[in-house]
């Protein structure tokens, strides 16, 4: 079952009703990205194209839109790829050029802070692991505010910020 809830301007997943994805699709929240009235769903080892084809029929029932975004190098999409609102998206690797995400404005993670990638815009603060500064001061010159949080012993069994979070 996936939970969506109704969130306005928020980047995360969002819905009004408990809808069921059913066998053989499968979906990790992980994967699924919004950008405004849209959603990224990223195609990974958790969430494959019959589990994607059903969140964006969901979707589309809710008056919202959603299109899926091919990667390979990562465990799922937000792991490299996190939107900060205002048309600003923080990519690192195979997101930093990717097509499906052209018309944004990109602050690139350099490779070495690739875990900065998964960060958490929130209220007009953004959320970052800490032990990253290039990537804390390209946010920051994109003008927000950062704030830093210790995440080392999550980041041992991959688990980042967004992994982490419930936002509603």
């Amino acid at each position: 079952m996936v939970k969506l809830l109704q969130s306005g301007k928020s980047c995360g997943i969002f819905f009004d009703e408990t809808a069921e994805v059913a066998p053989p699709g499968t979906v990790d929240a992980g994967d699924i990205m919004q950008v405004g009235s849209h959603y990224y769903i990223g195609l990974s080892g958790r969430t494959n194209r019959a589990g994607a084809d059903q969140v964006i029929r969901i979707l589309e029932k809710q008056g919202l839109a959603g299109s899926t975004v091919d990667f390979r190098r990562i465990l799922h999409l937000k792991t490299g790829i996190s939107c900060l609102e205002s048309n600003n998206l923080l990519v690192s690797g195979e997101f930093t050029f990717h097509p499906a995400f052209r018309a944004f404005n990109r602050i690139e993670v350099p490779a070495s802070e690739a875990y900065a990638a998964n960060s958490l815009w929130i209220n007009g603060r953004v959320l970052v692991p800490a032990g990253n500064p290039v990537t804390k001061g390209r946010i920051e010159a994109a003008g927000y505010e950062v704030i830093e949080l210790e995440m080392s012993e999550f980041r041992k069994l991959d688990g980042g910020l967004s992994c982490l979070s419930l936002r509603w």
